[in-house]
């Protein structure tokens, strides 16, 4: 009974580092882009790389009160668009929410390097918004 006991105890622990553990690779350091005000909220576009990259590529943005807090907006929709001469070139945003209140993540396609015109739209129980971001995309 003993043994058993211990080897229980063994398996439980040996779970619990690995599970410690692979909440530790997971986390990623998230390096702030950009900042935009909208009424009361500040909207934040946040990487894992110093910048967005063209093709394929993931970010996060958080919506926060002035003083830091994060801020469930509801329904966010973004869209891109590229200013160029006759017709401009669009790319593709998936917005969607995180377990995390107020962060949501973004599946992005941009087509090519150059500025970008990102819009994020959002509708929720306190309201709605909107936002655009004018930035560099690598």
């Amino acid at each position: 009974m003993g043994q058993r006991v211990a080897r229980a105890l063994i398996c439980v622990c040996s779970a619990l580092l690995f599970a410690g553990a692979c909440g530790k690779a997971g986390d990623t350091k998230l390096t702030e882009l950009q900042r935009v005000k909208s009424g009361l909220l500040d909207v934040v576009l946040l990487s894992s790389h110093d910048a967005i990259r063209h093709g394929q590529d993931s970010f996060v943005v958080e919506f926060r009160t002035s003083d830091g807090v994060l801020v469930d907006v509801g329904d966010v929709k973004g869209s891109a668009t590229m200013p160029m001469p006759g017709t401009p070139m669009f790319g593709s945003l998936d917005v969607k929410k995180t377990n995390t209140p107020g962060r949501y993540s973004v599946d992005a396609k941009f087509d090519m390097a150059g500025t970008w015109r990102t819009t994020l739209q959002w509708q929720g129980a306190s309201g709605a918004g909107s936002v655009t971001f004018a930035g560099n995309v690598q």
